[in-house]
C-alpha cells in the first residue's frame, strides 16, 4: 500500500476519499472485479468524519427497511471481517434499546422498527413498562415509559480500525492506495469523467467515486453536479465510569437514545461510556471547525447522563472531541451516478455511514462494473429526488 504522494498516470476507477465509504468501495472495486482501483486520501486513511465516528452497529430503523437491510449485510460483513478481507476489527455485542411511551409518534417509530427486525429475522425483544427497572437497572425514572424495544444483535467498532483495515486489503486485491494526496477538481469531456487534478498532478480515469465526506459537493460541483449537503459538526465525550459502577454493571449501558432527545450514549471499549450529540444544526466549514466539544454542551451532557443513570453522575472525562457530518435534507443516502457518465457519488450519510460502509461499499462496485446492484432499491438513493422536491422524502421520523 502507498505511503505517500504515488500517484500513477492513469486508473480505471478512481475512488476520491479514504474514510470508510471510500476504502469500502476501493475493497470491493478491487477484490470483486478486473478493474485496476486507485485510491485518493488527501491527508490520512479515516482522517476525516470515519475517524471520530462513534461506530455504532445497530439494524432498528424504524420502518425504513433499506437500511435495516443494509445494516445487516453491513453488520453481517463486519463480524466476519478478518475472514472475508484478512484483516483484524475491533468489534463488541450492545443491544440499542429504544423506550416509548404509547400514543406518541416515537412509539410508532419503535414499533415499527420491531416489525421489520422481526421480518429480517433479527433478534429483538420487546419488554412492557412493568418489565423495564429489572432489565435497565441502571437507569432511572423508567416508569415514565410503557415500553422498550431491543436490537439484540446491535453492537459497535471503530472507525480507523476498520477504514484500516479496508484499505490494506484493497492494498492485498492490487488497489493502489496514495495519501497525501488531494483531489482538487474532476474533469469531463464530452459528457464523460476523463480524469481528475491533483495536488501532484494529473491522473487519468474511466470513473470516478468521489465518497470525500463534506467536501464531495466541491469536487462534484467542479463537473456541473449540485450535492445538497450541509456540514454540521457533533460532540462527543469519552466518560470514565466510577469502579463501583463497573462492577455493578458490567455491561456498562445499552446503546440507546432517549425519546425526543438529540443525543445518544453506548458502551465503550476499556470500560468506558462514549456520549454524543445527534443535533444536526451546527453547520460549519469541514476545514475549519472547532474540534473540542463547547463547554455548555459538555455540561448539558454529563447533567442528562447523572439524570438518566445517577451511578454515572461521579464519573470522570476520560476525552472528548468533536466529528463532521454529511447531512442531506431528508438525511437519506446518496448513492448515484450523477452528472457527467462515470461520476458516482457516495455521501451524505448523515451520521450513519460506518453502520452501512460494507453495504455502500459493495452497492458502488456494482453501480460501477455492472450499472446496477441486487443488494437493495438503489434508486431509493438517487440525487434525481432533490430535483423533484428540494426537501427530497422528507425528514426521518427519528434522527438519532
Amino acid at each position: 500500500m502507498s505511503a505517500g504522494p504515488e500517484l500513477p498516470e492513469r486508473t480505471d476507477v478512481l475512488v476520491v476519499g479514504g474514510g470508510i465509504v471510500g476504502t469500502a468501495a476501493a475493497y470491493f472495486l478491487a477484490a470483486e472485479s478486473d478493474r485496476e482501483v486507485t485510491l485518493v486520501e488527501r491527508d490520512g486513511v479515516a482522517a476525516g468524519s470515519t475517524g471520530d465516528s462513534s461506530a455504532i452497529l445497530r439494524h432498528h430503523y424504524g420502518p425504513d427497511a433499506i437500511y435495516t437491510r443494509m445494516a445487516k449485510w453491513s453488520h453481517r460483513f463486519y463480524r466476519e471481517f478478518e475472514a472475508e478481507t484478512g484483516q483484524a476489527l475491533a468489534h463488541a455485542g450492545s443491544p440499542l434499546v429504544r423506550f416509548a411511551v404509547e400514543g406518541t409518534g416515537g412509539a410508532d417509530y419503535v414499533e415499527a422498527g420491531e416489525a421489520v427486525l422481526r421480518e429480517e429475522g433479527l433478534p429483538v425483544t420487546r419488554r412492557e413498562g412493568h418489565e423495564l427497572s429489572a432489565a435497565y437497572p441502571m437507569y432511572d425514572g423508567l416508569d415514565e415509559f410503557d415500553f422498550a424495544v431491543s436490537d439484540d444483535s446491535a453492537g459497535y467498532s471503530d472507525g480507523t480500525d476498520a477504514a484500516g483495515g479496508f484499505a490494506r486489503a484493497a492494498a492485498e486485491a492490487g488497489a493502489t492506495v496514495v495519501t497525501g494526496v488531494g483531489v482538487e477538481s474532476l474533469v469531463a469531456e464530452d459528457d464523460r469523467v476523463v480524469g481528475a487534478e491533483t495536488s501532484e498532478g494529473w491522473i487519468g480515469c474511466e470513473a470516478v467515486v468521489v465518497a470525500a465526506g463534506p467536501w464531495t459537493p466541491r469536487l462534484a460541483g467542479t463537473v456541473g453536479v449540485d450535492v445538497p449537503i450541509t456540514p454540521t459538526r457533533e460532540q462527543v465525550v469519552v466518560l470514565d465510569p466510577p469502579e463501583e459502577y463497573v462492577e455493578a454493571y458490567p455491561d456498562l449501558t445499552p446503546t440507546t437514545s432517549v425519546p425526543g432527545g438529540e443525543w445518544y450514549l453506548r458502551p465503550d471499549f476499556g470500560d468506558g461510556v462514549l456520549v454524543a450529540t445527534h443535533y444536526y444544526s451546527d453547520a460549519v466549514d469541514p476545514d475549519d471547525y472547532d474540534e473540542r466539544p463547547d463547554e455548555s454542551t459538555l455540561l448539558e451532557l454529563t447533567d442528562l447522563v447523572a439524570e438518566s443513570i445517577p451511578g454515572l453522575a461521579d464519573a470522570g472525562v476520560r476525552g472528548r472531541y468533536c466529528g463532521v457530518y454529511s447531512v442531506t435534507p431528508d438525511h437519506d443516502f446518496v448513492i448515484d451516478e450523477a452528472g457527467p457518465a462515470g461520476c458516482y457519488l457516495a455521501c451524505g450519510f448523515s451520521g450513519h455511514g460506518f453502520k452501512h460502509g460494507p453495504a455502500v461499499g459493495r452497492i458502488v462496485r456494482d453501480l460501477v462494473v455492472d450499472g446496477g446492484t441486487d443488494l437493495v432499491d438503489a434508486d431509493y438513493f438517487s440525487l434525481s429526488r432533490f430535483e423533484d422536491d428540494p426537501a427530497g422524502h422528507g425528514l426521518p421520523a427519528d434522527n438519532v
